[in-house]
């Protein structure tokens, strides 16, 4: 394992779609997937237990939603910083996800490369990174 891994916990429902984007991290020398959850509730336990640089984080969850994740952690002094991978490009909870604070907000088509690019700039302390489409439904970085 490279001195500089970001080490990450996946948050997303399905299963499928989790263990996919978990293979495309894990590919990559400078990026570790440290946890994965499939709800809110055993996202915030694995947070507290793992202490993960980044949380790649779904908008909708069973127990509770990305939104609510987010917010929860926002109160918190120690807190991964947030990349949303979402299937939803709805203004309202791209706008709502970067105000909480997450980092950025890509949409689950975006191509491989750009993920990778968007995690290893969050994990420099970047924000404002948001998909193509997002930038078209004229929701501006922060």
């Amino acid at each position: 394992m490279a001195p500089n891994v970001t080490r990450i916990v996946l948050a997303e429902d399905n299963e499928v779609v989790r263990k996919g984007i978990k293979r495309l991290l894990n590919n990559a020398a400078d990026i570790e997937v440290v946890g994965e959850a499939g709800n809110g509730i055993e996202t915030l336990q694995l947070i507290d237990q793992l202490l993960p640089d980044i949380l790649m984080l779904d908008v909708e969850m069973p127990e509770l939603n990305g939104i609510e994740v987010a917010r929860r952690l926002k109160r918190r002094k120690q807190k991964p910083r947030i990349l949303v991978l979402s299937a939803y490009d709805d203004p309202g909870y791209i706008r709502e996800m970067l105000r909480i604070g997450a980092a950025g907000y890509l949409i689950k088509d975006e191509a491989p490369e750009r993920i990778l690019e968007a995690v290893r700039g969050v994990a420099q302390g970047q924000v404002g990174w948001v998909s193509p489409q997002v930038k078209a439904r004229g929701v501006k970085k922060k």
